[in-house]
């Protein structure tokens, strides 16, 4: 005779089955609400209703507002990002342009729980708008414009890691950087980054923590090393290295040559920073105007180039690193050394306008480039290789 107690266990665990296969939900209201909110603050503008995508398809936006402004149908299309880091805005606005070439009279909005205000920036410059989870939002087109800021996004949304790169922390993130590669032990990378093994292991698990490392049976290695560079250059402080500024009546060309000539002399450690070392990576930057590291006393440089220290707008920079860790990695261009592609990335990103630009250009020539994913037998080998060499 048939057990019914089983047939009800068995029953009962179809239906677990059943549910435990929910849907790939790529969106939620809250989001929907507080565009709506946006919207209807608008008082020429109509809002007809608003899709949400229930199920994840990379060729729908996650959310289409259709609206009339004065009459006219205008379709706002809304990618959603789990945070508001630059890189993944740059993916968003890229797919919204894509968005764009199959729904007439669109307009682009990127959406993130937090975006840095490099985001917002990029959002402005880029043509398209932007809105948070706290209701911070840009929107301009047609005849509508609104602007919010100044609304608190929830601690819980958006987390401070700024006190968590420390010199000794950045010490393992250049080396993490610069052999993209490389499969690590927390003992290896503690020493080729001149921290305690506890110190590389820390950073191992923040990383992890974060999801941009990956593990293998030989080692680790940084698998969104484009999220990590963006958080590193939001929480970079500049300040930290003293800056020094010169006048001297020599050429751009005779300065550094005379300051390489110099620091191989003394021994000094030192390197082409900002503008200066992103001349060597983009040929056609024109600066009039020499930026260098150099960790020791800069009397001995002073001296031998003959510079006059001034208050106002030299055309000698001369920095006193807050850690020689900004001269890993530093490379020789025609007898001159210049600061790595990261170092140069770190240094130049904040500045608005041609630094920004600058250094995007070496992410996209020179860093993103060795990030090619290799299988990690692959990787191994070439690790095997060269040490071998």
């Amino acid at each position: 005779m048939p057990n019914r107690n089983s047939k009800h266990k068995n029953r009962r665990q179809r239906m677990k089955t059943k549910k435990a296969q929910p849907k790939d939900v790529a969106t939620d209201e809250a989001i929907e609400q507080i565009l709506c909110e946006c919207l209807t603050e608008i008082p020429f503008v109509e809002v007809d209703k608003v899709e949400q995508r229930v199920i994840a398809d990379p060729a729908r936006p996650e959310i289409v507002a259709r609206i009339r402004v004065r009459g006219q149908e205008t379709a706002i299309l809304a990618v959603v990002k789990e945070n508001g880091q630059p890189r993944l805005v740059r993916e968003a606005i890229a797919k919204l342009h894509e968005y764009q070439q199959t729904y007439a009279n669109a307009y682009g909005l990127v959406v993130a729980p937090f975006l840095t205000p490099m985001s917002t920036r990029i959002c402005r410059q880029e043509g398209v708008g932007y809105l948070d989870l706290s209701g911070n939002c840009r929107l301009n087109f047609d005849f509508a414009f609104i602007s919010k800021t100044g609304r608190i996004v929830p601690t819980s949304k958006k987390k401070n890691f700024s006190s968590w790169y420390s010199p000794r922390v950045e010490r393992v993130l250049r080396v993490l950087f610069l052999q993209p590669q490389h499969l690590w032990t927390t003992w290896d990378l503690a020493m080729e980054a001149f921290v305690t093994p506890g110190q590389a292991l820390g950073v191992k698990n923040q990383l992890s923590k974060r999801q941009w490392l990956e593990e293998f049976k030989e080692g680790f290695r940084l698998s969104r090393p484009d999220l990590l560079l963006d958080d590193w250059s939001e929480n970079y402080l500049p300040g930290r290295s003293v800056e020094r500024v010169f006048s001297s009546s020599k050429s751009v060309v005779e300065i550094e040559t005379m300051l390489a000539s110099v620091c191989q002399e003394q021994v000094i450690p030192y390197a082409l920073m900002g503008f200066s070392a992103a001349m060597r990576f983009d040929p056609l930057l024109q600066y009039n105007r020499v930026s260098a590291y150099a960790a020791s006393d800069l009397s001995k440089i002073i001296s031998a180039l003959d510079l006059t220290e001034t208050k106002g707008k030299g055309n000698v920079s001369l920095w006193v690193p807050y850690d020689e860790g900004v001269l890993r990695g530093a490379e020789l261009f025609e007898h001159v050394k210049v600061t790595s592609p990261i170092q140069t990335f770190l240094d130049l990103i904040s500045l608005e306008g041609r630094g920004e630009k600058a250094a995007n250009n070496i992410w996209e020539n020179f860093i993103k480039p060795k990030w090619t994913p290799q299988p990690a037998a692959a990787a191994t080998a070439v690790a095997v290789a060269a040490a071998a060499a």
